[in-house]
């Protein structure tokens, strides 16, 4: 590996020296700040960066994977009709079970028939929220077992808002939704810290939006609340990572430490431990290249971050976001943060992930706008995600 050295007044432009000499696919292996002076006589501070054109060649699973990924997304939305005439088709036979018992539950509670109901049929209420979890993404067993806690929810209350529970799709999905929000796990906002500046790591598959993610949160802690921001370019070593990261450090007038190898950690750190927060950015994982996340462990390790982030796009099919939150395990990630839910098309998909997951979640992000979209998480506002098919959400669901 060749190792070039460029010096300049601010790191901004010693990356246009390196981009110049060596383009824009070279790698940032380390910034330092220096003296030069005798004797502490007419000193000034310069910025060093070292670099090199020998990159890493990128993992062909991951590019497999992110073509396939995309693939995918896109035929969703053409496939969405179909699957979803399908579903409704052959999988009724669960969601009339549970609808039917709904309504006899209902109806044995008094001494006539309910009105407009008949124990062999679902309401028209049913079906039209049925149709929506479905195209939602939701599963045909999941729906029928909220559809049931929905009418055991009901049974101490008095007969007619039980029924009417039944045939009001409004208020149907407003007892699911509150079934949903009970089985979630919020973490809430990052904590602070009047001793140290907390140190919050955020990993994740490439593409996910860390970088982008990772500034809404510093420009909210710092326009918000006025504190002052770190941030370490943690094992992010490409030319375009670390001056898109150098953009943003300017827009919230944080300070930037490029670390490219685990033994320069612990000193990044230290002259940053005058900040309020520490924000490190890191580079995209394949969640199959063990190497690769052996290699991130060890920086992280010696980072010791407060919190682990693991960030997730909602872009991506349930099963490929339990992967992420499998393999990625070995990170010992404490949160789960979901970017891009503006661009989700089957998010109910996600529901039985974010049931089990032992991971509390923190933040969701909906949109490109630093510092705007991006919100702390809360049960009420992810079931109502989660219960919605894309064409009817709102702004305000963000």
């Amino acid at each position: 590996m060749h190792i070039h050295t460029f010096r300049a007044e601010s790191l901004q432009a010693a990356l246009q020296q390196v981009r110049d000499a060596l383009g824009p696919d070279a790698s940032v292996l380390q910034t330092r700040e220096k003296r030069q002076g005798r004797l502490g006589l007419f000193t000034r501070t310069f910025i060093e960066v070292e670099a090199t054109l020998d990159v890493p060649v990128p993992s062909h699973f991951a590019d497999r994977s992110q073509s396939t990924e995309r693939s995918s997304s896109a035929g969703q939305v053409g496939d969405k009709q179909i699957s979803l005439r399908t579903s409704i088709s052959t999988t009724d036979s669960s969601l009339v079970s549970a609808a039917c018992s709904a309504r006899a539950s209902a109806s044995h509670s008094v001494d006539a028939p309910t009105p407009g109901c008949s124990e062999e049929m679902p309401s028209a209420a049913m079906l039209e929220v049925q149709a929506d979890l479905l195209s939602s993404g939701m599963s045909p067993s999941t729906i029928a077992a909220l559809m049931r806690e929905a009418v055991e929810q009901g049974r101490g209350e008095p007969t007619a808002d039980a029924v009417d529970a039944m045939n009001n799709p409004w208020a149907l999905r407003g007892r699911i939704g509150q079934r949903i929000a009970k089985r979630l796990n919020v973490a809430g906002s990052i904590a602070l810290s009047a001793n140290k500046p907390p140190v919050v790591a955020l990993i994740g598959p490439t593409g996910a939006g860390k970088t982008t993610t990772l500034a809404k949160i510093a420009a909210g802690f710092r326009f918000d609340l006025g504190c002052r921001i770190g941030l370490v370019a943690l094992d992010t070593c490409r030319l375009g990572a670390v001056d898109q990261l150098l953009q943003y450090a300017e827009l919230v007038s944080a300070q930037l430490e490029v670390v490219s190898s685990p033994d320069q950690v612990n000193a990044a750190l230290q002259r940053l431990s005058v900040c309020d927060l520490v924000l490190l950015d890191t580079a995209g994982r394949a969640p199959r290249d063990a190497e690769q996340l052996s290699e991130l462990h060890r920086f992280l390790k010696l980072a010791q971050p407060h919190s682990t982030q693991l960030v997730v796009s909602a872009t991506s099919s349930a099963a490929h976001a339990a992967q992420a939150v499998e393999r990625f395990s070995v990170l010992a990630p404490t949160n789960l943060l979901i970017t891009k839910l503006d661009e989700a098309v089957d998010f109910g998909s996600w529901f039985t992930l974010l049931e089990r997951t032992p991971l509390s979640i923190s933040y969701l992000t909906h949109g490109q706008q630093v510092p705007q979209d991006i919100m702390v998480a809360s049960a009420r506002r992810l079931s109502s995600l989660l219960l919605a098919p894309l064409p009817y959400r709102s702004v305000n669901e963000f």
